[in-house]
């Protein structure tokens, strides 16, 4: 079919509007939580690191410590440019990614479902964002765009039109430079692109059987995806920190302890739950080859099918599976439910694109309103700003509890830990690069005006470092505010004049 003016206008007009309806909808669900400061505490720590890198000229390794790729931290600071205290900022900002993700995955859905089914699945990404902790600027709300982007990339020189050479060529570099980027935000991305280098290859070898030209764009492709790494390496290299960026961003994460068995299957069983409907309806896509309509339907679902594969192999094999490392997982899946809304019989398609949506928007109603119990919101971190605030004349220290409290009151950073996690988890210890019980020791010699501890201790606590907390804050402390949550409680404990 020749397509002619009037219908190549038609199809911007669609596609404008499908558009609009995924970037209305991913503002519509998550600014339920826009200026909300508790939603994940590792994202108020970004938020943290960027500010202080931007205001107050910190060193990601070396004045602050964590095994994130500095790039996260820089879009962090970046943010911190569009004013205010960066909370409603990174918020919105994390909703563009991932409103921006969800176009590029209606865009690598239509070929197999049209358009319509595409959008559904660009939604149904956006809810399912938010069921394990990606409702706010979680690393993966933000690089899942530059991997949706490199698939859609990949997919294009895959199942489209027979492809030149020079096409493959340049869809690959496009893909492993946005692979390269993702990385720069968390390091997961490279099992998703070794994936993708591996497809681009055989796509390569496939149009030119020619060992010289696929030796050439896998060297380029390679120097693409890790170009931004090399880049943030000679840069801690001329400041003379390399040791400090290779430890923290290498080698620490192989030498952090992982959970029990039983700790691990609690954590697959709760992701389970979140997924087990997306991938029925993936299965069931399978099964009644809807896609089978559309010139390119097989050849794209295939890949949608190969994609979610990789993506969960790298899930497995990183092992923790703490909720919110599925993020990524929901790209391809989004993606790959797309053809079930297109099949016609008995109205199928639409009844299944309705249960989607339906049961994943109650399913995110009743996950925000139990971290709102769990964590609290703005009243209860306006309540321990204004505990803390008057009683600062030197540094702030979070024993248990969210960095946030270091941002919003401005206190100065009594150790370049200023994680919680990194030094009350037992996971952690061995793993930092220093002592725990060491560094805390210090961090109480000093004689913070101020400590915040969260009751009851976590289970995966270090509880020989736990105990050296208590017992200065039964000597020498007094609480002054108590903040109770639905199962928590945040204290706020004052020194004793004249300890």
């Amino acid at each position: 079919m020749i397509s002619t003016p009037s219908t190549m206008s038609e199809a911007r007009r669609l596609d404008l509007i499908s558009a609009a309806i995924i970037v209305l909808a991913a503002f519509a669900i998550r600014a339920c939580l826009f200026g909300d400061p508790l939603i994940h505490v590792d994202e108020n720590f970004y938020l943290l690191v960027g500010d202080r890198m931007l205001h107050g000229g910190a060193l990601p390794y070396v004045d602050i410590w964590d095994r994130k790729p500095v790039g996260l931290f820089l879009l962090y600071a970046a943010i911190r440019l569009l004013g205010g205290d960066g909370i409603v900022q990174y918020q919105v900002v994390a909703t563009l990614f991932a409103a921006g993700t969800g176009l590029i995955i209606a865009r690598i859905a239509a070929p197999m479902a049209g358009r319509g089914p595409a959008t559904v699945a660009a939604i149904l990404y956006l809810l399912l964002l938010g069921l394990v902790g990606g409702a706010g600027g979680q690393a993966p709300a933000f690089y899942n765009l530059f991997v949706a982007g490199a698939a859609w990339a990949v997919a294009s020189a895959l199942t489209g039109e027979p492809a030149s050479p020079e096409l493959i060529r340049r869809r690959g570099a496009l893909a492993m430079g946005l692979i390269g980027l993702g990385m720069q935000i968390k390091y997961t991305v490279v099992f998703e692109g070794v994936f993708f280098g591996l497809a681009l290859m055989w796509a390569s070898w496939r149009v030119s059987r020619a060992y010289a030209r696929l030796a050439i764009d896998v060297t380029l492709w390679v120097v693409l995806a890790l170009a931004p790494t090399a880049l943030a390496l000679a840069w801690y290299l001329v400041l003379g920190h390399e040791e400090a960026f290779v430890y923290a961003n290498f080698l620490s994460i192989g030498a952090r302890s992982t959970a029990d068995g039983w700790e691990l299957l609690h954590r697959l069983g709760k992701t389970w739950k979140v997924l087990q409907l997306p991938l029925l309806a993936v299965l069931l896509a399978a099964a009644l080859a809807p896609w089978r309509r559309f010139p390119r339907g097989e050849a794209t679902f295939r890949f949608a099918l190969a994609w979610l594969g990789a993506a969960v192999t790298g899930y497995l094999i990183f092992g923790t599976y703490f909720d919110h490392y599925a993020l990524p997982l929901f790209v391809p899946l989004a993606a790959a439910t797309a053809p079930l809304f297109a099949y016609r019989r008995r109205h199928l398609g639409l009844i299944a694109a309705g249960v989607m949506l339906m049961a994943g928007a109650s399913a995110y109603g009743v996950v925000v309103r139990k971290m709102k119990l769990k964590r609290g919101g703005q009243a209860e971190m306006t309540a321990m700003v204004e505990a803390i605030r008057p009683r600062l004349s030197n540094c702030l220290y979070v024993w248990n509890g969210d960095p946030m409290l270091y941002h919003l009151t401005g206190s100065c950073l009594p150790t370049r830990y200023p994680f919680a996690g990194h030094l009350n988890l037992l996971r952690e210890n061995g793993a930092i690069g220093v002592d725990q019980a060491t560094e805390v020791r210090r961090i109480l010699a000093a004689k913070p005006n101020v400590i915040v501890d969260r009751q009851p201790t976590a289970r995966d606590f270090n509880f020989a470092v736990v105990a050296i907390v208590e017992a200065e804050l039964r000597r020498n402390y007094r609480p002054v505010a108590v903040i109770p949550l639905r199962r928590t409680k945040t204290i706020v404990y004052e020194r004793r004049p004249g300890h």
